[in-house]
Order: C-alpha cells, then structure tokens, then sequence
C-alpha cells in the first residue's frame, strides 16, 4: 500500500496570490489533434517556467494540461513581479498564436510544487473568477485593490508606480481616450508591451493574424475577438499619440504603428 500523504492543512494554509490561467481554444486543438500548436504551447510554457527558478523568482508554479497556476508571497513586490510574469506569458503564448484566459485572487492556500498539489480558498476563487474574464485577458480580484489602497486610481499608482501611460510600467490596464471596450474589470495589461517592442520577433503581425484567422469563423469566439482587436487598437493608437505629440518622437516604428491601426480599423 503507498504511503499516505499528510498535507496538514491546518497549519499549512497560508494567505498568497494565486493566478489560474487557462488556454482558450486548447479543447479545439487537441480534438483536431493539432500537434504543431500543442507543442509549441507546452514548449513555451515550460521554457518560461523554467526561467522563473533560473531566476530565483519567489514566484512558484503548477502546470496541469491546459492550465496554468503561480502563486506569489503576499506585498506589493511580490504582486507585482506576479502580474510581470503573466504578462511575460501572454505575449510570448500571444506570438504563437494561443490566447489566454484568467485571474488573480488572494487568499489562504497550500501548495506542494514537487507533487502538483494546490488547495485552499484563494485557488478556488481564483479558478471561479477565470470564467468571468470572458475575454482574452486576466483579471485581477477587485478585493485586492484594498490590500494596496482604498480605490482603483491608488492601487493603479502603486502597481504601475504611475497614472500615466509608462509603457514598460503599465502593468494594469487603464482606459484611455482611445478605448472602444468596456470598463467591467481590473487586468492585466499585455498590449503595450507587444505594441512597443520594434523588435519582437513579428509579434504584432502573429497578433493581427491570431485575430483576422478567428474572427470570422464562428459567432460564439466573435465576441472575444472584437474585444482583442478594440485592445490593440487603443493600444496602437495610445502609443503613437504618445510617441508623436508628447515626445515629438517619429520614426519608422512610429510610421508601422499607423500602418497597423489601418489594418485593425478594417476588421
């Protein structure tokens, strides 16, 4: 008979930040046996988990199937070397053409990385709030903005350490002028950091084709698809405004960033 395994949970379960993130599509690849794609998910995935421990990152993780789970210490830079990660994986998953889904919650856990073990209330709300994301995008507990501040504009400044557009910085979404999508939840902003890499082994165009291919296929993903075409846009669009009016900046990154908010605007 093997061994029990006694995870003492009463003295064990401690409050963290626990991100579930979850593969939109991955049943339509495995039930089309799209081997490409899967190992090209697999493959990202394990590299940027591994780098993580190569950096002695605080930051643990659990990979099950077509979901994601990291677990972060409680404070500030703990949360947000956290949200860096995530955006890290949504942009390079992003450039392989696979979107993500999720949400980040707080709250008691115990978790045993050798063996792939996670229970407590703060995973279970996190895997409970990764449906009500809806789109591609990972949205962050709004019972978490009261560990850093009393509103959203005070939590916003101590994540992002500004209000303003930081590029690099902008680790939480805040609607602009530009914005076409709803303001119904707090997440994690992953546009920016795509939209400004010049250099980002084509990303932006992986982007435009992750879209243009899903887009008109079926009325049950159009929804999610209009809403990461409406994203980018206000990220394109955000981004050149800034470059070229307030830092009377203009190149030929900043005469690409037009040409992809024409395509966008044709979708």
């Amino acid at each position: 008979m093997a061994n029990e395994i006694k995870l003492n949970l009463k003295e064990n379960l401690e409050n963290r930040f626990v991100a579930f993130l979850d593969v939109l599509g991955f049943s339509d690849l495995v039930s089309k046996n799209n081997v490409e794609s899967l190992e090209s998910y697999f493959s990202k995935i394990t590299g940027v988990l591994e780098s993580l421990k190569e950096k002695k990152s605080k930051i643990y993780s659990l990979s099950i199937s077509d979901s994601i789970i990291l677990i972060a210490e409680p404070g500030l830079d703990s949360f947000r070397e956290l949200v860096t990660a995530i955006r890290t994986i949504q942009s390079q998953l992003l450039y392989r053409k696979i979107i993500l889904r999720g949400a980040v919650s707080y709250g008691p856990v115990f978790y045993d990385q050798e063996r792939n073990i996670i229970v407590g209330k703060g995973y279970i709300k996190a895997y409970l709030l990764e449906a009500q994301a809806i789109y591609p995008r990972v949205i962050i507990d709004p019972a978490i903005i009261k560990l850093f501040g009393k509103d959203k504009t005070t939590f916003i400044k101590h994540v992002n350490t500004s209000i303003g557009y930081t590029f690099e910085k902008r680790l939480i979404y805040c609607k602009s002028e530009f914005s076409r999508i709803q303001d119904d939840a707090i997440f994690i902003d992953y546009a920016n950091k795509i939209v400004m890499k010049e250099k980002l082994h084509g990303a932006d165009s992986k982007t435009y084709q992750t879209i243009l291919e899903n887009l008109y296929t079926d009325q049950k993903v159009f929804s999610k698809y209009i809403w990461l075409r409406d994203y980018f846009l206000e990220s394109f669009k955000l981004t050149h405004f800034i470059l070229t009016n307030e830092l009377q900046f203009n190149n030929e990154h900043t005469t690409k960033i037009s040409k992809w908010i024409e395509k966008y605007e044709r979708l």
